[in-house]
Parts: C-alpha cells; sequence; structure tokens
C-alpha cells in the first residue's frame, strides 16, 4: 500500500501542476483583456498586473533555474510597473505633469525589455521552458505596447522612442552571434523584433496587430516544435540516440529561416511589411532596423546548418533514418505556416 501511495504521488503532483499552469494561462489572456477593453488608464495598468501575476504562476517550475528566472522577471517587472503608476497617477491627478511621459515611458521601456532596459531579456529567458519563453517574448508585450501606441506623446518622445526602437533592435542582431543556447538565441532575435514592433507602435496600432499576428504565429509554431523535440541548446544536437529525430530538424530549420526573413518563407513578409507601413513614418529608422535584421541572419542561419549537418548525418545512414508520425506533424505545420501562407500575405501588404 504504502508503495502503490508513493507511485500515485507523482501521478498527482503532475495533474495539479498541469490544472494550475492552465488557470494560470486563462488569468494571463484575462489580463491582456482587461487592458484592451478598459477605458481608463489605471484599468489598463490593473490589467497588465493581473496578466503579470497570471504569468509568474505560469512561469514557475520544478527546477531552479527556472526559480531564478522568475525572480529576476519578478523584481524587474515591479521596478518597470512602479515607474508606470507613478506616471499614470500624475496623469490623473495633474501633478507634474511634465515628468508623466518620462516616468511612463520609462516603465513601459522596462517591462518590454527595450534598450537600455535590454538586459534582462535574454538572462530570463535562457532558463525557462519554451512556453514560459514564448509569454515572455510575445504575450507579456501586448498589453505594453498598446499602452504605448495609445499615448498621446510630443513629437521629441516620438522620436526618442523611435531612436530607442531601433537601438534594440542592433543590440538584438549583435548579441545573439555566437550562442549556443537556442533559447537565449530566441530572446535576442524578440529584441529585433520588438524594436519593428515599437517603430510600428507609433505610426499606427493596425500595423503593430498584423505584424505581431504573424511573428506570433512563427514564433509560437517553432517554439512548440523545438519543445516537442526537446532542443533547448546546441548541445542536445550532439547526444547520441539523443530523443530528436533527425527528420524533423530539416523542418524545425524552415521556421529560422522564416524568421531571418529569407524568401520564399512567410517571414520576409514582415521586413516587407515593416519597410512599406513605415518608410514614409522613418526613412533612417527603417533603413536601420532593416540592416541589423539582415545582421541577424547570421546567427539564423548558424542554426540553420547545425540542423541541416545533423539531418544529413542520418541520411548517409539509411537505417538511422526513421520517419515517425511526429515528424510528418512537425513538417506539415512546417510547410504550412512557412510556405504555402506566404503568399496571402504578401498579398496582404500589397506586394
Amino acid at each position: 500500500m504504502m508503495e502503490a501511495k508513493f507511485v500515485s504521488s507523482p501521478k498527482i503532483y503532475g495533474l495539479l501542476y498541469s490544472i494550475c499552469s492552465l488557470v494560470a494561462l486563462v488569468v494571463v489572456m484575462g489580463g491582456v483583456v482587461v487592458s484592451l477593453i478598459s477605458s481608463g488608464v489605471l484599468g489598463v495598468w490593473v490589467g497588465m498586473e493581473v496578466n503579470f501575476l497570471g504569468a509568474i504562476c505560469f512561469m514557475s517550475g520544478v527546477y531552479v533555474e527556472e526559480s531564478e528566472s522568475v525572480m529576476k522577471y519578478f523584481i524587474i517587472q515591479v521596478v518597470g510597473s512602479c515607474f508606470l503608476i507613478l506616471g499614470l497617477l500624475m496623469l490623473v491627478y495633474g501633478e507634474f505633469v511634465f515628468l508623466v511621459e518620462s516616468f511612463s515611458m520609462m516603465g513601459l521601456a522596462i517591462k518590454l525589455g527595450i534598450f537600455p532596459f535590454h538586459f534582462w531579456v535574454p538572462g530570463v529567458m535562457s532558463s525557462l521552458s519554451w512556453f514560459s519563453c514564448f509569454v515572455v517574448s510575445l504575450i507579456q508585450k501586448v498589453a505594453p505596447l498598446w499602452l504605448l501606441s495609445n499615448f498621446c506623446l510630443g513629437s521629441s518622445v516620438v522620436n526618442v522612442m523611435e531612436v530607442l526602437g531601433v537601438l534594440t533592435c542592433l543590440v538584438g542582431c549583435v548579441g545573439g552571434i555566437g550562442m549556443m543556447n537556442y533559447r537565449a538565441l530566441v530572446a535576442y532575435s524578440s529584441l529585433v523584433h520588438l524594436g519593428f514592433l515599437v517603430v510600428l507602435c507609433l505610426v499606427e496600432i493596425g500595423l503593430f496587430w498584423n505584424y505581431l499576428f504573424v511573428y506570433g504565429l512563427l514564433n509560437l509554431m517553432l517554439m512548440l516544435s523545438l519543445w516537442s523535440l526537446s532542443i533547448y541548446s546546441y548541445a542536445d544536437l550532439l547526444k547520441e540516440g539523443g530523443v530528436c529525430h533527425y527528420t524533423s530538424l530539416l523542418w524545425v530549420s524552415f521556421y529560422f529561416l522564416s524568421l531571418a526573413g529569407i524568401p520564399p518563407f512567410s517571414g520576409i513578409f514582415l521586413k516587407v511589411y515593416f519597410l512599406v507601413s513605415c518608410w514614409n513614418f522613418a526613412p533612417l529608422g527603417s533603413i536601420l532596423c532593416l540592416m541589423s535584421s539582415a545582421v541577424s541572419i547570421y546567427f539564423y542561419l548558424s542554426v540553420v546548418i547545425d540542423m541541416v549537418v545533423y539531418w544529413g548525418k542520418s541520411v548517409c545512414s539509411l537505417y538511422s533514418l526513421k520517419y515517425e508520425k511526429s515528424d510528418f506533424m512537425v513538417g506539415f505545420m512546417s510547410i504550412i505556416v512557412n510556405v504555402i501562407i506566404g503568399y496571402p500575405l504578401f498579398l496582404l501588404c500589397g506586394v
């Protein structure tokens, strides 16, 4: 009887952990919805805090490294929230109005990881699970970016935010070079796209939503594929008889090529759409962002080469080449997301 109880306890723990994660994810999405539908700035802030608390619960894992990353994320977000609520309270009560934009933009920059407050993004994401990385790199950015786009900013503040967005792109493209930890690499990639999103927010909110949807889809499918193959770093590709299927590596590499903006993959839409949308508003900023994106192609291609090389090893040994159901699903979704939907996306941006 004692042995039966001991065996069943991990199952009960796993069930409770899954239920708690699902509830936390619902809270995260609920906080985003509250922020988007609120008519006042304080309601938006409350929604962001609900979203943040749900994210903390969702990100808390069973490993020490995850707990350390969650603690770092908690401290950073609390500091950003303090600056943001101070700015919003000044706006509501009409006190120290000249500091409203400074405090609010500083709070949003800290929460989003905009330069010069970008330092926490790779450090936090490098030890999280892939699902938690998706929450940090995408879902947690929706409400702050939406608030940024709805601020009535002066021309000088808009110019400053544009410069910070461009610098965020540059930091992301340089920081990702030579990264062997794929979660940290995706974190630097998210900084590059964050710079794009910041500039789009300053132009028009509709442009931001279109870009966010396509980038979010690519990011989600990439992380799901890497999670299903248990790939977190370059070392996972070196494991003999590892859990990853060599055939799936070729399909996963398509996501990196797409994020790099290499045609004919769907990710080229993001670069063309950004250029078409922002050229009249910020021609110099658009060029610098695209140049930083071109530099980031280097570390994307380094991952692709690693994956294709190890896929080629399996092809050389026909007996080791196995094509399982999971490989088929990864390949099917990769073709759909990276190739087939590319043409409709080009029609959307008028190219």
